[in-house]
């Protein structure tokens, strides 16, 4: 990040980028522990429409990834490089995956708490960064948005 750039961040960019590097970290062990449940969940007929929702949510969350590790790049950070590195700098631990694979309701309710735990990390960057930093705010309520529509798609399955 440029010196101008770097200069109007009313925040001590180190805290965003770790902040942002658990944020990463946490949507890395949701898109796989989404993945693990799509592939698993199995029994009634609407477990292939949980297994398309658990697939199409972890790809949006590989996309935050993605972006999160693009604004950490920028701000001079370096996102988490192994799987231990991942899984110390998470918010929450991997969702936790039913041990039948049939309990569609504890998959979609495991799904239902990632998802609030995100939007919490989320607002609470957001908060953070408003009026600070604004791209790292835009981001943080771009990906905000999102993880409320995953929350809403996954309750409306709840039974």
């Amino acid at each position: 990040m440029g010196t101008k750039a770097t200069q109007i961040v009313g925040l001590d960019v180190k805290e965003v980028v770790n902040d942002l590097r658990r944020a990463y970290a946490d949507e890395w062990l949701a898109a796989q522990g989404y993945l693990y449940m799509a592939q698993i969940v199995s029994g009634r007929p609407a477990a292939e429409r949980v297994a398309a929702a658990l697939k199409e949510i972890a790809a949006e969350e590989m996309e935050h990834q993605d972006e999160l590790a693009e604004r950490i790049t920028v701000l001079g950070g370096k996102p988490p490089k192994s799987f231990e590195e991942i899984t110390k700098a998470a918010n929450a631990p991997f969702p936790q995956t039913p041990a039948d694979p049939t309990d569609m309701d504890a998959m979609i309710q495991a799904t239902i708490e990632a998802e609030r735990g995100a939007i919490e990390v989320y607002q609470k960057l957001a908060t953070k960064c408003h009026g600070k930093d604004l791209l790292t705010y835009e981001l943080a309520v771009h990906i905000l948005g999102e993880e409320v529509e995953h929350e809403d798609k996954f309750e409306s399955m709840a039974s």
